[in-house]
């Protein structure tokens, strides 16, 4: 059985491999990570996932369940856990992941979680997000 575009996405992240999960997106394909950072194509798309990865030596995303809800309609609930490139260890997170894609590849990509920053947070950037007692919080 072929790979979900979920599964096949997030394997990519697994391995480190930006130009695998890029190559998964539409050219004009949407990506919004936890904390509500939104990239747009594939450039951007690229930017984003490789600040991501550049923070780790190692990500496990866990698929606890997944849903084809319509034709390109997948739904999934993952549990996250990162290696930070200091050895830090974040996780499990627990996240929602809704992906619509069509023939092009990706459409829209939207991940949401915990640990989000606190509401006291509201005005800042969510690029670079810390927890006040477990430093940097990844974002995918």
């Amino acid at each position: 059985m072929a790979d979900s575009p979920i599964q096949a996405v997030l394997r990519a992240l697994d391995e480190l491999d930006l130009d695998g999960a890029v190559a998964q997106f539409a050219a004009d394909g949407l990506l919004t990570t936890v904390f509500g950072e939104r990239a747009e194509g594939r450039v951007r798309v690229r930017e984003v996932l490789g600040a991501f990865l550049d923070g780790l030596r190692a990500t496990r995303h866990e698929l606890e369940s997944e849903w084809n809800a319509e034709l390109g309609v997948w739904l999934a609930q993952v549990s996250a856990t990162y290696e930070l490139t200091d050895f830090g260890r974040r996780g499990p997170y627990e996240r929602a992941i809704i992906l619509r894609s069509s023939d092009a590849g990706i459409e829209e990509l939207r991940i949401y979680g915990q640990h989000e920053p606190p509401l006291s947070e509201a005005g800042r950037g969510y690029v670079e997000v810390h927890g006040a007692h477990h430093g940097w919080l990844p974002t995918l």
